[in-house]
């Protein structure tokens, strides 16, 4: 994990709904995509996921601690765009 890095995440993710649909209404709903956008550092990632942070937390002498975890099916991925943050 670099945490110089910080990534911009697009996937289409699952969704469900519940109750009863008309013919119109299962159509809408199969052909209906649900995106998801995030920003955040990927901290790990192997060759099925990732997981990605949107918050970071570090006290003086403490080991840095992660807030809002992620975890994306690499498949699901739609757009990854990294940046690179310049240092003091």
């Amino acid at each position: 994990m670099n945490k110089n890095k910080i990534y911009f995440i697009e996937w289409q993710d699952a969704h469900a709904n519940s109750g009863w649909f008309s013919p119109e209404a299962t159509e809408k709903f199969i052909k209906e995509k649900c995106i998801c956008q995030e920003v955040g550092w990927i901290i790990s990632e192997n060759k099925n996921q990732i997981i990605l942070a949107a918050r970071t937390i570090q006290f003086t002498g403490e080991d840095i601690q992660w807030g809002m975890l992620h975890k994306i099916p690499k498949a699901w991925i739609r757009k990854k765009i990294i940046f690179n943050l310049k240092g003091k």
